[in-house]
């Protein structure tokens, strides 16, 4: 039997409620699609989203179109698979507020515990972190390394670490739950060793090591609940593990989830996201959720979307001697949304390491060591080092673990998401002025401050850090070179009184690619036109903020920091060092001031142009819109706040609200029929606008020429009957049929409605009945509907009600073409019903 057709009672309400959700599904269905089916389109998974956790209704919608639907309690978002050609489809169910991909996503690689001051917060204040979860949503964790014990025969003396150890499979092949939960797991840490390394970093319990506790992780009284999601950590995977971590935070105490991957760098940011929308269910649940905000350092610009989102935490990386480290990505200077929360130690942190950790001994052959001990001896067995703020992230997620149990053990209170935030910036240790606020957010995190202020019930209002930011764009042309630079061109900018810093970078290249060879240089000079510094072939890492070029990173970026620089015009000059082609650099300079104080100046957006990728789209899909904001210069004007509006057809979704360092924001138009659509976008009383034709494929019906000569007989009459139920059979694969129709005597037509899936591409749904006739236990009725979404097509369906051998025959055609599609064979589930007169 199929689910839900177990009885004729329960046929009934199955039926009645699915038939209504098909009317209303129907109703939003466009002209657009193929001129036939796509029963050759992949089956692939989807993630939907909704304003809230879809309901029952929701999902019976999405159940009318796949078998395999997962619906999450928690998140608003539900999976379901189906093959790409109904996507449009999905777009438009009452309720949508977005389909995605499923997507990947990779892990952000590149004394700890005594720079971020963990330590102390041990031995002088007695926290570890004891009765609090931390959630570890990774490539797995490996429950049978001792610091990591899953089971007491791990553990060395110690209580079980891994209280939960989940494996998070996102499956197709999976019939009626593409996401499976495979529970007390003892290791679902399978190849990479990185999940298990991260969780060592935020809660370890050190004892595998020669001398115990050496590598102790952060939070070491802190319990583990480990999430498997895949070696690539992917989005359906992702969800789910939010998803049961909110379902299941009051059981184990979880009070953060930590995330130490993400999309990569140059991703659009966009609120909608469904990894976004776990965040905000996680923090309106009290979890706060932590990612590493990137290695794509030192680009401009380069920050991991995920931990931009307002509520997450983004953990830049640092050096144990409380500078950043080089491959900590970086925000857009003066940006209220691109910049991390804080600095946390990221290069060369021991910790776990897994039995299969491939990827970790990897990364501890090539690491450069940051002042600490390499494991050695039989430790090398148990612990590897790693660097980038993959490790980042869990010093943080440990520290909000022991400031979580200093608040509730001295003042028998939890913190909210937003007062831990708060907390973290305003006790972390400040790295300015040498590092501004979108390289190193609020400072280095010092978790004895933070523990000691939870405990007392301060610093947590609103984070301020004081600093007024002056920005200014300039660009230009270099190369090539080779040695001595054959082109060259600078920019001058004017530093007020007062300032506390100064940085000057420039940036070129495509953005998801790093140029080969192409080591550009500045070399920055003070108003009195002394040199300051160059960057030619720098590479010198005891010199941070200004110890790494191109030539150095490999990174297209050059960038150059001035403490309390002198007042007047400094000019930066831009030449090609060892570039092999000519490069349009992108630079910015950017000035931080106390508030309050005066700044120069500066020239202001005077044009915003909106373009979308297409001018023409397929209605029920996307198509991106950028908006450029630029001054009377033609420079791009960052951190430009940006409204977007819509008229005629469809609307904006996923909109951008700031310009990033291109001084660009991008929003998503879309409709859900024909039509014209004008997006526009503003900022201050400039706007620009973009026009956008919504297109489909309708299906027209071929001509037809009146009947001369061997006329076909006309239809049998219409008979009074009914026919309902439905159910499936086996025809290659598990074939799913509903129906409800009737005729009834003396009405002028037969009504009802038709649903056929044959799990293989093609969805047939009616709600035309043209034609009924009941013939003994036999019905036939045929009429007009869609094919995966698309008008144009003809039906006719007989059905015999057998008794207990109840079965159905289908043949859908398309008019004017020579598309047939048949089907029909013997329920192997359901029942159907056939009632004359």
């Amino acid at each position: 039997m199929a689910p839900g057709l177990e009885t004729v009672e329960g046929d009934a309400v199955l039926i009645t409620r699915r038939s209504a959700l098909t009317v209303l599904a129907l109703s939003l269905t466009g002209l657009l699609g193929t001129p036939a089916p796509a029963t050759a389109s992949p089956v692939a998974t989807w993630i939907v989203t909704y304003d809230a956790p879809p309901s029952p209704v929701d999902l019976q919608v999405l159940g009318s179109l796949s078998d395999a639907v997962h619906g999450f309690t928690k998140v608003p978002a539900a999976v379901v698979n189906v093959p790409s050609a109904l996507v449009p489809l999905l777009r438009r169910l009452p309720g949508v507020r977005g389909v995605w991909a499923n997507e990947t996503y990779q892990p952000l690689l590149a004394g700890a515990t005594t720079a971020s001051r963990a330590r102390k917060v041990w031995d002088e204040l007695g926290w570890t972190g004891a009765g609090v979860g931390i959630a570890v949503i990774d490539a797995g964790v490996d429950g049978s390394h001792p610091d990591l014990c899953a089971q007491p025969v791990f553990c060395r003396g110690t209580a079980v670490k891994v209280v939960q150890n989940v494996k998070v499979l996102g499956r197709q092949d999976v019939v009626g739950d593409p996401v499976v939960y495979l529970e007390d797991q003892v290791s679902t840490d399978s190849t990479s060793g990185h999940g298990s390394h991260v969780a060592g970093i935020a809660a370890g319990f050190g004892t595998a090591s020669e001398t115990p506790g050496k590598y102790r992780g952060v939070a070491h009284g802190a319990s583990i609940v480990g999430y498997g999601t895949g070696e690539l950590v992917e989005a359906v995977n992702v969800l789910g593990a939010y998803d049961h971590a909110i379902a299941h935070a009051a059981e184990y105490g979880i009070k953060v989830i930590n995330n130490s991957w993400g999309p990569g760098a140059f991703t659009n940011y966009d609120p909608e996201h469904p990894v976004n929308r776990a965040t905000d269910a996680a923090w309106a649940a009290g979890i706060n959720v932590v990612f590493g905000s990137g290695n794509d350092g030192t680009r401009t610009d380069s920050l991991n979307m995920f931990s931009a989102h307002p509520k997450a935490i983004s953990v830049a990386g640092g050096r144990k001697d409380g500078q950043q480290a080089f491959f900590s990505s970086k925000g857009v200077p003066g940006s209220p949304l691109w910049h991390p929360t804080l600095t946390a130690p990221g290069e060369s942190i021991s910790s776990v390491r897994a039995l299969t950790g491939f990827t970790i001994t990897v990364a501890d052959a090539g690491v450069a060591v940051d002042g600490g001990d390499a494991p050695t001896g039989t430790d090398q067995a148990y612990y590897a080092r790693s660097s980038g703020t993959s490790m980042a992230a869990p010093h943080v997620a440990g520290v909000i673990a022991l400031v979580q149990q200093a608040a509730h053990s001295s003042r028998g209170t939890w913190l909210t998401p937003l007062e831990v935030r708060n907390l973290l910036q305003n006790t972390a240790r400040p790295m300015m002025p040498s590092y501004q606020h979108y390289s190193a957010g609020a400072g280095y995190v010092d978790a004895f401050a933070a523990a000691t202020a939870a405990a007392a019930g301060t610093h947590l209002g609103a984070y301020d850090d004081g600093t007024t930011y002056d920005t200014q764009a300039y660009a230009g042309t270099v190369g090539p070179a080779a040695l001595v630079s054959t082109s060259t061109f600078e920019s001058t900018f004017a530093v007020a009184p007062g300032a506390r810093s100064l940085d000057v970078m420039a940036d070129w290249g495509p953005e998801a690619v790093v140029p080969a060879n192409q080591d550009l240089d500045i070399d920055l000079f003070r108003p009195d036109g002394t040199l300051f510094r160059g960057t030619f072939l720098v590479c010198d890492p005891a010199q941070q903020p200004n110890g790494y070029s191109s030539f150095c990173s490999s990174a297209p970026n050059e960038r150059l920091t001035v403490t309390d620089p002198v007042p007047g015009t400094w000019r930066v000059v831009v030449k090609g060092g060892l570039a092999t082609a000519s490069e349009t650099v992108r630079g910015l300079w950017s000035a931080a001031y106390p508030d309050g104080t005066p700044v120069p100046a500066r020239p202001g957006a005077t044009s915003v142009s909106t373009v979308p990728a297409t001018p023409a789209g397929v209605a029920g899909q996307g198509v991106l819109v950028t908006a450029t904001v630029r001054d009377a210069a033609g420079l791009p004007v960052a951190n430009a706040p940006v409204t977007w509006s819509s008229t005629g057809i469809g609307a904006v979704t996923h909109a951008e609200p700031v310009t990033d360092s291109f001084g660009r924001a991008v929003a998503t138009a879309g409709a859900g029929s024909l039509g014209a659509q004008t997006v526009t976008a503003t900022t201050g009383a400039l706007s620009g606008s973009g026009a956008i034709t919504w297109l489909g494929l309708p299906v027209l019906p071929a001509p037809t020429e009146p009947c001369v000569l061997s006329c076909p007989p006309p239809p049998a009459a219409d008979t009074a009957g009914e026919v309902s139920g439905g159910g499936w059979w086996q025809q290659g694969t598990k074939r799913h049929l509903t129906v409800g129709a009737s005729n009834e005597t003396g009405s002028s037509a037969p009504s009802g409605e038709l649903r056929y899936d044959d799990k293989a591409g093609t969805v047939l749904r009616a709600t035309l009945v043209e034609r009924f006739r009941v013939d003994g236990g036999t019905a036939t009725l045929s009429g007009s509907g869609t094919v995966n979404g698309t008008d144009g097509y003809r039906w006719t369906l007989t059905v015999t009600d057998g008794g207990q051998d109840d079965s159905a025959s289908l043949v859908i055609t398309q008019a004017g073409s020579s598309y047939r599609h048949e089907a029909g064979g013997t329920l192997g589930g359901g029942n159907l019903t056939v009632t004359a007169g």
